[in-house]
């Protein structure tokens, strides 16, 4: 990826030859507290038992940009897509298995805190924008909406982890994309044909990656392991504000003998340990139910079963 004030060009995984030459852009994505999250798995702890699950909240973060400007949203919107993620903390959603919630979305409510880091409060102000502007995803309707819809967001993170679990190919990827359109402000799927697509493979990223017993057994392990720092003073609860190595370089380095453990079964997961794990939180279930545009305008792919089952 290349850099500097003539503007930045690199391969994305999902989208291919892309660019971005705007100055105020270019100056948000320079901060440190933007190039923090390089060092963030958007697959948190999971990526310690499957390396190739390697996409960053840093890659993630600019294709929520590029997908939105690719939808020809407002400049605003866009750099909300770019700022949408600047709150993770390390591990991404690790710390929502130490602080639960029902929608694990601690990092949201670390956001003014991370806006309003100087360097990036000043980025913002040199193009006329507040940190306070970005608080709120929810303003932003291209940006985010609520399961089981689409969005920016959402669609983002399943064609970069779809991709790099091997669930999709790119000319899935390509065909979805494709088909994607803007009606009436929202995102629709031109056609039954890649809507269905995009329902299956999200279910299967779902039920095989995002909300399997795997994940459930990683992220619970995890958060012991973390809890267990903080008990022995190997970790505080401000290192999950750095990133990745911030807290595992701690905690490989503390040889303290039941993280060690911990850390070395997520490493090399063991299926009859799975199989019998008794989690304490359960990951986040998410499923999508897309708009479709038809001739009487766009409609829930649920609402469609009697088209679906003729074609």
């Amino acid at each position: 990826m290349g850099g500097g004030c003539l503007g930045m060009r690199w391969i994305d995984r999902v989208y291919g030859d892309v660019a971005i030459d705007d100055p105020g852009i270019l100056s948000l994505i320079s901060t440190p507290t933007f190039r923090r999250l390089e060092g963030i798995r958007q697959a948190g702890p999971s990526a310690l038992a499957f390396p190739f699950k390697d996409v960053t909240r840093h890659e993630h973060s600019l294709g929520v940009y590029l997908l939105l400007r690719h939808f020809e949203a407002p400049r605003l919107e866009c750099i909300a897509g770019l700022l949408h993620d600047i709150s993770h903390t390390a591990f991404s959603h690790a710390v929502d298995f130490i602080v639960t919630s029902e929608e694990q979305d601690h990092h949201e409510e670390l956001k003014p805190l991370f806006l309003n880091r100087p360097d990036l409060k000043a980025a913002l102000a040199a193009i006329g924008l507040r940190p306070e502007q970005f608080y709120d995803d929810a303003v932003y309707p291209l940006l985010e909406r609520p399961l089981p819809n689409l969005c920016a967001d959402r669609l983002d993170y399943f064609f970069r982890d779809s991709l790099a679990c091997g669930v999709s190919t790119p000319s899935d990827v390509e065909e979805m994309l494709l088909d994607l359109t803007i009606l009436n402000g929202t995102i629709v799927f031109r056609s039954l044909t890649a809507a269905r697509k995009a329902v299956h493979l999200f279910e299967q990223m779902n039920r095989d990656w995002w909300a399997g017993p795997v994940e459930a057994y990683i992220y619970n392990e995890f958060a012991i392991a973390l809890n267990l720092a903080f008990e022995a003073g190997i970790l505080t609860r401000d290192d999950l504000l750095g990133d990745d190595e911030t807290v595992l370089r701690p905690l490989d380095e503390a040889h303290h003998p039941r993280i060690e453990a911990i850390l070395r079964d997520i490493r090399r997961i063991d299926p009859e340990v799975i199989r019998d794990y008794r989690r304490k939180v359960e990951p986040k279930n998410r499923r999508i139910d897309p708009l479709v545009q038809t001739s009487d305008g766009p409609r829930k792919l649920s609402s469609l079963t009697s088209v679906n089952s003729r074609t």
